[in-house]
């Protein structure tokens, strides 16, 4: 048996759903295969599972002076997914853990509760994804990584900002993720292991950018990921920091992304990376590092989405990632 989360409802199924092909259980969709569980109580569905859990929250999103409206992400993410049809024949467990929600503004509340669930989910051998959402999950994710993972937790951020803020007030935001975990990893008398990929000058101060150099982050400029010849020397600090860790978790803000591809975020960029061949397979090597332990989606925001393009997106991320961990031996 597991525990009470607060500010937790369980999966269902009437969020999945799609068209159906009259022919064999080849024409098989997301929606027809799903299932859901509860993170309180259904330890066993677990085991070997990738688990979608959602986190309807864009509070620090709007301390952070974003656009409102990233709370609204997970379902639109589930929209997407439920009609993609599915190429495994027999290894496809993915289930639905339901949502944690942020009540009454109490975003603290809401990522201690989201570190309650990840935690279950860590704990019974799930392999946790995350659907935002604002990057202010990033903090509750890593809570609960930290309670159950042994070892240096390396962090993989594609993003176009580093999310290195100070907490105003002593109040976190979306982008204070990363500082509260450096301050965290410091008093532990821990290394902090930060890789951000896709960062952008013109989203970040100088200040920042100081900042980043004196916590010892690794940095990948926007810039440097789309230049053709930086792309072998990307790789091999992808693979050279994932080596010095123990456990990696991936998370990718949608904001990283060109505005073309990912008009609905909380913070558009119209420079950011294109998602090409390259950036794919930067994300197929990192989603098969046998260490990788978790990942999450940030800041789609469907009030600004069109044609649907930045969910889309968000669901072949999560489909790369369901058919690499499904790969793996």
């Amino acid at each position: 048996m597991g525990r009470k989360i607060n500010a937790y409802r369980r999966g269902s199924l009437d969020r999945w759903t799609g068209r159906q092909d009259l022919r064999s259980g080849l024409a098989q969709r997301w929606y027809q295969r799903i299932k859901t569980v509860d993170l309180s109580s259904d330890m066993g569905a677990l085991l070997n599972t990738i688990v979608l859990l959602g986190f309807p929250c864009d509070q620090g999103v709007y301390r952070n002076q974003g656009r409102i409206g990233a709370k609204e992400g997970p379902d639109a993410i589930r929209a997407i997914l439920g009609n993609l049809p599915i190429h495994l024949e027999t290894n496809f467990a993915v289930v639905d853990g339901g949502d944690v929600y942020c009540e009454d503004q109490d975003l603290e509340g809401a990522q201690m509760s989201l570190a309650d669930a990840v935690e279950q989910i860590c704990m019974h051998h799930g392999f946790p994804v995350l659907l935002g959402g604002g990057h202010e999950m990033t903090w509750g994710h890593y809570q609960g990584l930290r309670r159950v993972l042994s070892g240096a937790i390396g962090i993989i951020n594609i993003d176009a900002h580093f999310d290195l803020r100070v907490p105003a007030e002593g109040k976190g935001s979306s982008g204070t993720g990363f500082f509260q975990i450096a301050e965290h990893v410091q008093s532990m008398g821990e290394p902090f292991y930060y890789l951000a990929l896709g960062i952008q000058e013109m989203s970040n101060t100088a200040d920042l950018f100081k900042e980043a150099s004196a916590r010892g982050v690794e940095v990948v400029l926007a810039r440097d990921m789309q230049q053709t010849n930086q792309q072998s020397a990307i790789l091999e600090r992808i693979q050279g920091f994932a080596a010095r860790v123990d456990q990696l978790y991936l998370t990718i803000d949608l904001d990283a992304f060109a505005s073309p591809y990912a008009p609905g975020v909380s913070a558009p960029a119209y420079n950011g990376i294109v998602p090409d061949g390259f950036l794919m397979h930067v994300l197929d090597t990192i989603l098969k590092t046998p260490h990788l332990c978790a990942v999450d989606i940030a800041e789609l925001n469907p009030r600004f989405d069109q044609d649907n393009r930045t969910a889309r997106l968000a669901a072949e991320l999560i489909y790369r990632t369901v058919a690499a961990r499904s790969s793996m031996p």
